[in-house]
């Protein structure tokens, strides 16, 4: 068992409440601004500075060095840190490596930056999206990282329709280094108003380094969970951010246009991540997947036949669906599978990044042996693959106990959980959310302490919760309750 608490600041709503969610969510979408602006140009600007289309997708995944070099030895540091560090320290360094590539006119500096910003990328990610579960019940968690992605990629949707307006100010490659410019100044104003505002959310257990231990990644199913994960990844790095930029470019399409069809793709991308997650908490996952997946196959291979604006619009517009549920849905489900959810999001973390260098990997083989549409007939492979790997995951989705509909009008059957009943024994995490929504604040010794005499005393609560106390007279909870154990345990 992990020992970690959530500590509000003196001028933070307390952890699980609405404001304090919201001003999260709020810091989220900033930061999507931030790393939104450039993010489906930057295959443009090292073609533009004289690269080769494969290599543009190797730059493009190049921040995946960073992202698996952070995840794979700083699962037991990043989710500890305190989330204003977190967040305030990553888009200071994205902001870094924007300046750079701003300032530069080689391509290969345009390749390290990247790797700089996939540190800040790192940050963020790793603990943001900790911090987000940590925040939702064990039935919710889906749909926690589906808010949480979706906030982000709410101001990560600005990107391509600001970039394609800010680009569109200079001609060529200076239009593109300005907007990498305009990217660095809203990253460091962003650092400053996260360190401002941002909520104070830390753990309990000492930041360490190291190689991650005990990520609970057993079985055919939680594997193949974890293979869907990259794969959702390596869509999002080789297909929206590199294949279909660049497809735009090939058909000749102005900046302002190909923005607003990037921009497309953001906005259904982000709908999927926020309304998709939540209806595969209620509903189940394997079903969305799979249409997904389906409904990817024939999207790309439309962006085949597609020959002018109107036609990859509507193609991008198709694709954003896939993934955005390729993004969250395999998440939600390495979760559902894993036996601590921190774990969980540590190894899908580390999936993810390994599906950030593949599918830039294979975008750039693909392009250089088929050209763009090559590299669209193979992902559209690549997504049938993966329907038939979620075969054998199925459906994860943990149940929900609801009361029985058969029960008479005004009772309550025997075998029903009771309101308190339907919410399971917090794990540590889940005990210091309740703790500081009702505005406690206990240091590490005393949340251990006050966490083990719940759980104690937990078996004993349920048993009297089971059993039928005859109320015949006005009563004060709790002076029934104690006179009934005063009198032991005899109505």
């Amino acid at each position: 068992m992990r020992l970690s608490t959530l500590v509000p600041g003196p001028a933070t709503p307390a952890p699980g409440a609405g404001g304090g969610r919201r001003s999260f969510h709020g810091l989220v979408a900033v930061a999507g601004v931030g790393f939104g602006l450039t993010a489906p140009f930057t295959a443009l600007l090292v073609v533009g500075l004289g690269a080769r289309p494969e290599w543009a997708a190797y730059v493009v995944a190049s921040m995946g060095l960073s992202l698996l070099l952070v995840d794979a030895f700083g699962t037991r540091f990043v989710p500890r840190l305190d989330s204003r560090i977190a967040l305030a320290v990553s888009m200071l360094v994205f902001g870094i490596g924007s300046l750079l590539s701003a300032a530069t006119t080689d391509w290969v500096v345009v390749g390290l930056a990247r790797v700089l910003q996939g540190f800040g990328g790192a940050l963020f990610m790793g603990g943001g999206v900790q911090a987000a579960v940590r925040l939702a019940r064990a039935h919710e968690r889906g749909g926690a990282i589906g808010s949480f992605n979706a906030a982000w990629f709410a101001g990560i949707a600005t990107g391509p329709l600001g970039g394609g307006l800010v680009v569109a100010l200079r001609p060529g490659v200076d239009g593109l280094r300005l907007l990498f410019g305009v990217c660095a100044a809203v990253n460091l104003l962003g650092a400053a108003a996260a360190w401002a505002f941002a909520p104070r959310l830390r753990s309990a257990s000492r930041p360490r380094l190291g190689l991650p231990r005990g990520l609970g990644v057993r079985g055919a199913r939680a594997w193949s969970a974890l293979v869907l994960s990259g794969t959702g990844q390596a869509l999002r790095s080789g297909l929206a951010m590199t294949i279909i930029p660049l497809l735009g470019e090939q058909l000749g399409m102005a900046w302002v246009p190909l923005g607003v069809a990037l921009f497309a793709l953001a906005l259904t991308d982000v709908a999927v991540m926020h309304f998709g997650a939540r209806f595969t908490d209620r509903r189940g996952r394997f079903a969305p997947l799979a249409l997904a997946l389906g409904w990817g196959v024939l999207a790309t291979v439309a962006l085949t036949l597609v020959a002018g604006p109107t036609g990859f619009t509507l193609g991008a517009l198709a694709a954003g669906v896939t993934v955005g549920a390729t993004w969250v849905i395999p998440a939600a489900m390495t979760v559902d599978l894993a036996p601590d959810p921190e774990a969980g999001l540590a190894a899908y973390r580390i999936a993810s990044d390994v599906g950030m260098l593949a599918g830039g990997l294979l975008a750039g083989i693909g392009i250089a042996v088929g050209g763009l549409h090559g590299a669209l007939w193979s992902t559209a492979g690549l997504l049938a693959l993966a329907l038939v790997l979620l075969l054998p995951v199925g459906e994860t989705r943990r149940p929900v106990p609801s009361p029985s509909a058969t029960a008479p009008t005004g009772t309550v059957p025997p075998d029903t959980p009771s309101p308190e009943d339907r919410m399971p024994l917090p794990d540590i995490d889940g005990f210091a959310v309740i703790a500081a929504a009702q505005d406690i604040t206990l240091v590490p010794d005393r949340l251990a302490q006050a966490h083990a005499t719940h759980t104690a005393y937990h078996p004993d609560l349920q048993r009297l919760r089971a059993l039928p106390l005859p109320y015949i007279e006005p009563v004060t909870e709790p002076a029934t309750a104690t006179a009934w154990i005063a009198n032991g345990g005899r109505s």
